[in-house]
């Protein structure tokens, strides 16, 4: 007969195994930070380097930010759309990571960060999936927007310029 053992499903709860701890002491102790090697931090760094001077490279090949801004064969009503879907995935993002925090600081009474995810489900559970469904729906209709200029590959610029916008967070020490 076929058994099955547990796998654990972090790295914590097979460092707790390999002390001896149970499941109720791993939880009490405080997690560890995982440390990451010089060698990974700089491999990420010049990956994230690596997308943004994509970015700027396509950015400035096909002029971006004057043709969104300037050219008429982009679809304005849809342009706009798509402006206010972000918006608000931006106001909501304030509103997790600078709003709540300052509401709800770290008290006995809310043990919980106000800037963690386990609070967010708690306290506003509809936020995350908001923002979801606004980012998906901006990007499609920004792709729809842009299509008359730069045809099939609008997806691919507006993407890749995406990609090295997120990458460039790297380079902000805190985070």
């Amino acid at each position: 007969m076929v058994t099955y053992r547990r796998v654990a499903t972090s790295d914590q709860s097979d460092d707790a195994g390999a002390r001896g701890l149970s499941s109720d002491d791993e939880s009490s102790s405080s997690s560890p930070s995982i440390v990451r090697s010089r060698s990974e931090r700089i491999s990420d760094k010049l990956h994230a380097l690596v997308w943004v001077l994509v970015a700027y490279a396509i950015a400035s090949y096909t002029h971006l930010f004057h043709t969104v801004f300037t050219d008429e064969r982009i679809i304005r009503p849809i342009f706009h759309a798509s402006i206010v879907l972000f918006s608000i995935n931006f106001v909501l993002t304030l509103y997790l990571t600078v709003y709540l925090p300052f509401k709800f600081p770290v008290t006995p009474i809310h043990k919980t960060p106000a800037s963690s995810p386990k609070f967010w489900e708690v306290y506003c559970p509809r936020v995350i999936p908001t923002m979801t469904a606004c980012g998906i729906i901006g990007s499609f209709l920004l792709v729809r927007a842009c299509y008359p200029v730069w045809g099939f590959l609008t997806p691919f610029i507006l993407g890749v310029v995406a990609l090295g916008m997120f990458f460039s967070l790297h380079f902000i020490p805190w985070c």
